[in-house]
């Protein structure tokens, strides 16, 4: 096996072989960007290396990283000894055959690049060693020895330690790469990682080699870009001074003149072609990147990049007012919150997204917050930038192998599925009433782990689902042009066979009996569906009562919140009635006839598409299509299976409760959810008084704060000074957790709302279409707004389905309210989820106040063909029950016609 492999070698992209620095500068090499030529010393060379030495590993793993002194004397002992070893025989030979194609003369930058680099949630800066203007084979053999002995320097054994990566994962690849003296040499950032900017970029710079800039040791310049303009935003120019400049021993300070050190470093010239370098990088990884960039004779030379994966939160009720609409009691969320993690982390790595740094989601005061930078840093984003039907061409070879996960994520989910389910049946089968304290709360513990597991790969499904819609749209607009483009898309996707609509249809089938059965119906008219329930009144409807038993038992563990703390249809089987009791009243067409009319109307728009396409693009559209619907069908259905959790969750945390009930430190076995998960198991492990009235004086207190917190309306976005927002320590999600818990209830989804303006379709990609203009006496309400202004007719949000409807409104804030929800009105919710399904058939329009053109209310909406406007800040405040509103679901505007008559 040859020891050295060249920037050019397809193998050196392999971070195994090349780590994670020799990796991406092989990568942007051979991608063409200007990258001074050199090669990669393989990680085996390394593990050559070190296997003199069998017991290393095990030794690294005994230092106390927490104890400085012990852990630099032990280090320093480590590195001692392993200086003595001599390199592999076979190198002094390969590296003169690679010296061969430089100057005898050529000076060479050194460089550590660890195998953990670009796999671990961590960037391990400054922790491995880089060597400088080597020159000669004895220096360069010297510095690579000096590489492999940086993987065991005090600072990178703690380091390891502390995220919990396994040392002996480590393998550290050396670069050897050509030295650039560079004149002025600095870094750049596609966003702003300290203000949390993403439309801004940001370059630092100095004379001399980039190591002033990277130290931080010195003032350097300062420039802030507008991303799309590319014009100055601001400058700030340093007192700079030295530069660091090549010398005989590696590198040297060279003091500044005057005059330099007050002088932009940088000229207007130099700027926009460091700023076009960056971009062009960014384009090619779709990711924003940090690059380190210097010039020599007004050239300039990429030295390397990296994503950017770490910048401040953004904390909003963007992404999480649809999935998270009221208040969550804290025992959920801490289940929720390492699980979700967990899963984004699994995600992300699969569908090779960089790792992300941070929270996603975090809760204050009872409400989840997104972190809406993380959201649009990942996900705002397209991984194909076509500008034409031929360059699509172009890449098909590529694309199978490049995206292959797509299509083998459906396969990973359901392989794990079988195993979830049985797990569910063993846990439900489980009894618990003899169960000590601490078995109890093992198995709610086995439970969530069970869901973690399982959930894993589920965020990656939901992100898939919105990159393929959003890319299909894309497509169509190269093929059709952008005003046919929304029409098609939305009739390419107009029916997915889904576990909602298979309900729908069963629930549908149920009304049908009623209404066939006159004395059954007159009972629906005469009693409240609790009634009919409570008092046993169905048992003489053999066949009815018969045919409700079966669906609670296939569908009752369906939610009607997120929070597990409230039951599901199966401990409230009246919801399940009044749904039957909306259909009663509908007019509407069965679902059987809504599904051959929306499979025709695909069916004609693929006839439209494939004729304008040439036929060598057929099959991949056809697989694309494929795909986009067969991901909407899979996101539906891994929620479906993962509120299957729901029951062994309350069934294990109920029975822990009536225990803690009986002994008074619950007032109520469920108020078990008002307890955090660590103080909770503290209590349970130590099984002694103070620990019981601490929990219970806490239980109570939060109860007390969720109560009242659930009955207003949070603030939509959150300034984070001086406010308590509720989110665990920043970590390695990739680190093991024994009992990482599960995204409990419905799995939440990480697809952003899009901005406003034209049809759903044109929703999807964040663009903003030319909107009518509105009339003189019409203006569109800010979206912070809580009432109609005597000036204001509109409120604005997304177009969620195209159409115009009218009719009075009529708020739904729970399932307590679907009984009362009158034919012929306008929904409004803060949102919708599938066990809302019935009262879409009876709704004229749907307006939400979270969500987008792919939540359940806008798709369930396009399927009803009622027009639904989505993202409609504040409407449950700013509309009443009885206001009269004209919807128009493709402009995206509620308009008031006529508040409600006191």
């Amino acid at each position: 096996m040859t020891t050295i492999l060249h920037f050019h070698d397809p193998l050196a992209m392999q971070v195994a072989e090349s780590g994670g620095k020799g990796a991406n500068l092989a990568r942007l090499s051979q991608a063409g960007f200007p990258v001074p030529p050199g090669f990669i010393l393989r990680s085996q060379t390394f593990r050559d290396f070190v296997s003199a030495v069998p017991d290393l590993f095990p030794r690294l793993s005994h230092i106390p990283f927490d104890n400085p002194s012990v852990l630099a004397a032990e280090a320093a002992a480590l590195r001692s000894e392993l200086a003595e070893l001599p390199l592999p025989a076979s190198l002094p030979s390969e590296l003169h055959a690679a010296l061969a194609a430089f100057p005898s003369s050529q000076a060479f930058s050194v460089r550590s690049s660890s195998t953990l680099e670009d796999l671990a949630l961590a960037a391990f800066a400054g922790q491995h060693e880089t060597f400088l203007n080597c020159i000669g084979e004895e220096r360069i053999l010297s510095a690579i020895k000096g590489c492999f002995l940086s993987l065991f320097a005090e600072r990178a054994i703690a380091y390891r330690a502390q995220h919990k990566f396994p040392h002996e994962q480590a393998a550290m690849a050396v670069v050897v790469q050509q030295m650039v003296p560079c004149e002025v040499a600095g870094v750049a950032f596609t966003i702003n990682p300290i203000k949390g900017d993403l439309s801004e970029l940001l370059i630092n710079s100095n004379f001399g080699l980039g190591e002033s800039v990277v130290s931080g040791e010195g003032q350097i310049d300062q420039f802030a870009l507008d991303r799309n303009t590319h014009s100055l935003r601001e400058q700030r120019l340093g007192q700079k001074s030295h530069k660091i400049v090549p010398s005989c021993s590696g590198t040297a300070q060279v003091p500044l003149s005057p005059q330099e050190s007050s002088a932009s470093s940088l000229s207007p010239e130099q700027l926009a072609q460091v700023s076009a370098l960056a971009l062009r990088v960014e384009q090619h990884y779709h990711f924003p990147q940090d690059i380190e960039w210097g010039f020599v004779d007004n050239q300039l030379f990429l030295l390397q990049s990296r994503p950017i994966t770490t910048i401040p939160p953004r904390w909003t009720r963007d992404e999480s007012a649809e999935r998270f609409p009221t208040a969550i009691t804290p025992l959920t969320w801490d289940f929720v919150d390492d699980g979700f993690h967990r899963s984004l982390t699994f995600s992300l790595r699969l569908m090779g997204f960089p790792p992300f740094q941070g929270k996603w989601f975090g809760m204050h005061d009872h409400y989840i917050y997104g972190n809406q930078n993380a959201v649009e840093l990942y996900l705002n984003r397209i991984p194909l930038r076509l500008e034409s039907l031929a360059q699509l061409e172009a890449i098909l070879p590529n694309l199978r192998d490049n995206y292959r996960w797509v299509q083998e994520l459906p396969l990973l989910w359901s392989g794990d599925l079988d195993h979830y389910l049985i797990r569910i049946g063993e846990f439900m089968a489980h009894p618990l009433e003899s169960e000590p304290l601490p078995n109890l709360w093992n198995f709610v513990k086995d439970v969530r782990e069970l869901g973690a597991h399982y959930f894993q790969p589920n965020i990656a499904i939901s992100i898939t689902q919105s990159l393929l819609h959003r890319l299909l749209y894309h497509l169509l607009v190269l093929t059709v042009g952008p005003s046919d483009a929304p029409r098609l898309h939305d009739s390419l996707l107009a029916f997915c066979e889904t576990k909602t609509g298979l309900i729908n249809a069963e629930l549908f089938s149920l009304a049908r009996e009623v209404r066939s059965t006159p004395a059954l119906l007159q009972l629906f008219r005469d009693h409240s569906s609790r009634e009919i329930v409570e008092q046993k009144l169905l048992p003489p409807f053999r066949d009815f009562s018969l045919h409700f038993e079966t669906f609670l038992r296939h569908h009752g563990h369906r939610e009607v919140e997120f929070d597990a703390y409230h039951p599901t249809w199966l401990e409230l089987p009246w919801v399940v009635l009044d749904h039957i009791r909306l259909l009663l009243e509908t007019d509407a067409p069965s679902p059987s006839q809504r599904e051959h009319e929306l499979r025709l109307r695909m069916l004609n728009a693929e006839i439209e598409l494939f004729h304008r396409l040439s036929p060598s693009l057929h099959f991949f559209f056809h697989e694309f299509i494929r795909l986009a619907r067969a991901y909407t069908s899979l996101d539906d259905l891994e929620h479906y299976q993962t509120t299957r959790l729901t029951l062994p969750l309350r069934k294990g945390l109920h029975e822990l409760g009536r225990r803690l009930y009986i002994r008074g430190v619950l007032l109520d076995p469920m108020d078990i959810f008002f307890a955090h998960a660590a103080p909770l198991e503290k209590a349970v492990l130590a099984n002694d008084d103070p620990q019981w009235r601490a929990l219970a004086e806490s239980i109570r207190a939060e109860k007390d704060s969720y109560l009242q917190d659930r009955q207003r309306t949070p603030d939509w976005t959150m300034e984070c000074s001086g406010r308590s927002l509720v989110v665990s320590p920043a970590e390695p999600s990739d680190r093991p957790s024994p009992s990482a818990p599960v995204a409990q209830g419905e799995s939440p989804r990480v697809t952003s709302p899009p901005p406003s303006g034209g049809s759903p379709a044109a929703s999807l990609l964040g663009s903003t279409p030319h909107e009518a203009p509105l009339t003189s006496n019409e203006s569109v309400s800010s979206t912070s707004s809580t009432s109609f202004p005597s000036s204001t007719s509109l409120l604005s949000g997304l177009p969620g389905s195209p159409g115009q409807a009218q009719g009075p409104v009529f708020l739904v804030r729970s399932m307590d309210d679907f009984a009362a929800f009158p034919k012929g009105a306008v929904l409004v919710a803060r949102t919708t989820n599938p066990t809302w399904t019935p009262l879409f058939y009876n709704a004229v329009a749907v307006v939400t106040e979270s969500g987008g053109p792919l939540s359940h209310g806008a798709v369930t909406a396009r399927e009803m063909q009622i027009p639904a406007v989505m993202s409609v800040r504040n409407c449950m405040s700013a509309l009443k029950n009885g206001d009269t509103v004209h919807v128009d679901g493709s402009r995206g505007l509620v308009t008031l016609i006529a508040p409600r008559m006191v």
